[in-house]
């Protein structure tokens, strides 16, 4: 058996759970490497506590045999449902928390049981990456610092963020081969001080920042960064200090052990010292892997404590509104000493270079 559902058997087995139902596309592909999307047929994974693993899967959808679990085939005139209540037993059903509710509705109304959700135990497995998904993770992140130093050049005045966002699209392709996490974020002047500002004809003028937010994938894990580049601007030139200090200094707090409440308050703390704590108003950052947002987050609320292997983003930000705004983000990887930061391209001040753009 593999050794990720193995570990998930072996904490059903500490909290006396019978059945977990795996359904979720990318739990799917985290447990049994399965990348299908089935549409609106049912695909579920039956991990039982004590019994064999079951896949329950249209016939449309011919998988290879597989030793990990038993591939149970039904067909579009098959009651599914009472398919997979056959196999179910005991009084609590555990479910991964995204099931399209048709199905999970039908499937309370056949079998009786006390339903909850199972996303906290794959959560946690998820949370912790093996030496493969590190690999994967850096890989990605290098991707993404290859394609900003292709961007970088772009960057002048009289350039739309549309023409920016196009050609961040064009050389991730180029490079991965792999669809994007996320849509870029690609944002000049006022449109900074807005976090997840959707890119439009906006044109770079004299004194504006350019924020650019991107992701590049490897073999399906997900990167993510950001950096902010600067004209001569004196507020926003303060400003990206403030920001870059406070990136370094959650950065430097994060050990395993920690909570993650704990690294958010070191950088919250610093942008605060400034007067400009009101103007952080996000998170400090987010898990990633197989999705570029995961189960847990650094943020001023979250109890987690740190564990070596966990993967996340720390990403300080100062948004001022109708002026502008800076964020600086990295990934992270923890190791036993404290954090690796997975990302290579600068975060020393970067000068937009002059003159007009090539149109």
């Amino acid at each position: 058996m593999n050794e990720r559902i193995s570990k998930l058997k072996r904490i059903m087995k500490q909290e006396n759970i019978d059945h977990v139902l795996v359904t979720d596309y990318y739990n799917l592909k985290y447990f049994i490497n399965l990348d299908l999307n089935s549409g609106e047929r049912m695909i579920v994974l039956l991990v039982s506590k004590d019994k064999e693993n079951i896949l329950f899967i249209n016939e449309l959808f011919s998988l290879p045999s597989s030793k990990h679990y038993k591939s149970i085939y039904y067909n579009d005139t098959d009651d599914c449902i009472s398919l997979l209540s056959n196999h179910l037993s005991g009084k609590e059903i555990y479910i991964d928390g995204k099931w399209t509710a048709s199905f999970l509705l039908r499937l309370m109304t056949r079998f009786s049981a006390d339903y909850k959700d199972a996303s906290h135990l794959i959560t946690k497995l998820r949370a912790i990456k093996d030496t493969k998904e590190i690999q994967l993770l850096l890989k990605a992140s290098l991707d993404n610092d290859e394609v900003m130093k292709k961007i970088f050049p772009y960057i002048k005045l009289g350039i739309s963020e549309k023409e920016i966002y196009n050609h961040l699209l064009l050389e991730i392709e180029n490079l991965t081969h792999e669809p994007v996490p996320f849509d870029p974020i690609v944002a000049f002047g006022k449109n900074a001080s807005n976090p997840h500002h959707i890119s439009n004809d906006t044109i770079l003028q004299k004194g504006d920042v350019c924020l650019i937010d991107m992701g590049c994938r490897h073999q399906g894990y997900c990167s993510d960064m950001t950096r902010t580049f600067l004209q001569k601007n004196e507020k926003m030139e303060e400003i990206y200090e403030i920001v870059k200090n406070a990136n370094r200094l959650a950065i430097e707090t994060i050990q395993p052990g920690k909570k993650f409440s704990e690294i958010d308050k070191v950088a919250r703390d610093y942008i605060n010292s400034f007067g400009y704590g009101q103007y952080f108003t996000h998170r400090l950052g987010h898990g990633i892997g197989l999705e570029v947002h995961e189960g847990y987050d650094v943020s001023s609320t979250s109890e987690t404590v740190i564990e070596e292997g966990m993967c996340f983003s720390i990403e300080p930000g100062i948004y001022l509104p109708d002026v502008g705004g800076v964020r600086i983000e990295d990934l992270v990887i923890v190791s036993k000493k404290g954090a690796i930061v997975l990302n290579s391209f600068s975060k020393e001040k970067q000068f937009i270079l002059k003159g007009l753009s090539y149109r």
